[in-house]
């Protein structure tokens, strides 16, 4: 690769930024100029270069063969500049920087959004964003920081951590439950309405776990949102089949059959490779894999 002697190394900071997060806009929010300027100052390094570093592609920007074997390079200078322009005395320099953390409806609201205030008062510099959603999430580079999900991708460029199994269990309101024929066996499920996910919307394959309760439910409500279905299982529209983490503190619900059918699931983490050298985004990806394991019983709380 030939190099101009004119090349401006301060661009790096933008080749960084593009081949971390993919899209040209995303990167300009995370270095607080316009997507233009992060546009115009990758084509200098290129004609600097002499190389295309970037293709355009459906989903965002990728690195081509030039920009991969400028990757890592680019990596050390600037982890060299972090350490040449700190004080002797700054170890505990304060970490800023926006994170993007994308998780599930239930562990984005429950378990990440209360996890994340202790991050905030020790390190405030860091701007935090908590994105939830029911789909499968976007493995699209630029879509996040850092992942909650059940889903495991098996692409070179994520890095991926279990952070824990949580349960589904089914629950009712006292009501529904006096209402009706007594729940002893599973067999006495077909007796009773159900309440779940709209199948045919139903993103993570994880979820599609209803068989492994009843092969027969009458379904009386479904809904996308998990809190939705929580809501309409304590109105007494049926049994639903819940994460423990999320129905076991709720008064207006108890378990059906606990102890006979439950569903376990893995949530993992998931992290771009390229960011696990970002400090602000190892500090978080950290406190919340310790946030996660010092929470095993919240996952998958004791029976009754």
């Amino acid at each position: 690769m030939h190099i101009d002697q004119k090349v401006n190394l301060d661009d790096l900071r933008y080749f960084l930024a593009l081949a971390r997060h993919g899209r040209l806009v995303a990167a300009g929010e995370r270095l607080g100029v316009e997507h233009t300027t992060v546009s115009r100052r990758l084509a200098a390094l290129e004609k600097a270069v002499g190389h295309r570093l970037f293709e355009r592609t459906r989903t965002g920007w990728t690195l081509t063969g030039a920009g991969r074997r400028l990757l890592p390079h680019a990596e050390r200078i600037e982890a060299e500049a972090v350490l040449a322009f700190s004080a002797p005395d700054d170890a505990g320099r304060p970490v800023s920087g926006l994170v993007r953390i994308v998780a599930t409806d239930a562990a984005g609201s429950v378990l990440v959004a209360p996890a994340l205030a202790p991050l905030h008062a020790r390190h405030p510099g860091i701007d935090l964003e908590l994105v939830t959603t029911s789909a499968l999430i976007s493995h699209h580079t630029g879509q996040f920081d850092v992942a909650i999900t059940l889903h495991r991708p098996e692409l070179p460029r994520l890095h991926a951590r279990p952070l824990g199994e949580y349960v589904l269990r089914l629950y009712a309101s006292p009501g529904c439950l006096r209402d009706r024929e007594p729940v002893r066996t599973a067999d006495d499920l077909a007796g009773h309405e159900m309440v779940w996910y709209i199948e045919s919307l139903l993103d993570l394959p994880e979820l599609r776990v209803f068989h492994q309760v009843s092969e027969t439910a009458d379904f009386a409500f479904r809904s996308s949102n998990v809190f939705a279905q929580l809501e309409a299982v304590a109105a007494g529209m049926g049994i639903g089949l819940l994460p423990a983490f999320l129905a076991e503190r709720d008064p207006r619900i108890v378990p059906v059959l606990a102890g006979e059918l439950e569903v376990a699931r893995t949530f993992w983490m998931i992290v771009p490779s390229a960011l696990l050298n970002v400090e602000r985004v190892r500090l978080v990806y950290e406190h919340l894999a310790d946030w996660f394991g010092e929470r095993t019983e919240l996952l998958h709380p004791p029976l009754p």
